[in-house]
């Protein structure tokens, strides 16, 4: 898919899975939960040691086995970074900062990428490079949907996915939504430690189904 057209499915699903784990098995079973879930798009988070070696398995099952999937890569903070993982076959980029040597990058190879931005003065540095759609990062500690909704209102042409501190429910989702979100992106509340040591990959699936509804009911409010 181009970047056009994976930004335009952020926006259409409204969600982003964020993922990030040293066992490579875990990674594949939480990948095939969200799949089964529904989930077409994914963010594996580059935090680990082994993280380069994990995507590489990652983007190798989800071409022989999940049909659709788009695997981009997160935590990316610089530019070398990001010319690994492209060249490892990520789908896109995000960022938990805006960086000049990653906009070189992804321009240079056609690559979706997110920058994180935390101020108005980093959403306009990636509007004026043209990025249309960047993350709001950490979302909660920034002020939450109230501050989504003030920077809304100077940027309305700048597609806002939170991330960091979204809670699973669906009042919290709502309220997200509400002031303006594109999308949200959830982490660590969504795969609950406990269930994926003792295998419940299934209440994965579950759990990342109700949370697809919630979305669904706060985008047509």
């Amino acid at each position: 898919m181009t970047q056009q057209e994976i930004a335009a499915l952020v926006k259409q699903t409204g969600f982003m899975p964020l993922f990030t784990h040293t066992d490579v098995t875990v990674c594949k079973n939480v990948l095939q939960a969200s799949y089964n879930a529904g989930v077409r798009l994914f963010e594996f988070t580059n935090r680990n040691e082994n993280s380069f070696d994990i995507f590489i398995e990652l983007r190798k099952f989800c071409s022989e086995s999940l049909p659709g999937m788009i695997l981009g890569i997160g935590t990316i903070k610089n530019g070398q970074q990001a010319e690994q993982f492209i060249h490892a076959g990520a789908d896109f980029l995000i960022s938990p900062l805006i960086n000049e040597e990653i906009y070189k990058v992804a321009s240079k190879h056609n690559k979706l990428w997110m920058p994180g931005c935390a101020t108005p003065s980093e959403i306009g540095m990636a509007e004026n490079r043209g990025i249309n759609i960047v993350k709001i990062f950490p979302a909660k500690q920034l002020g939450g949907p109230p501050f989504i909704k003030a920077v809304k209102a100077v940027f309305p042409h700048v597609q806002l996915m939170a991330t960091g501190g979204v809670e699973p429910t669906q009042d919290d989702i709502s309220s997200w939504f509400k002031s303006g979100v594109a999308a949200v992106g959830i982490g660590s509340q969504l795969f609950p430690p406990d269930w994926l040591n003792s295998g419940q990959y299934d209440k994965v699936t579950t759990h990342v189904k109700s949370i697809i509804e919630y979305i669904q009911k706060a985008g047509k409010k």
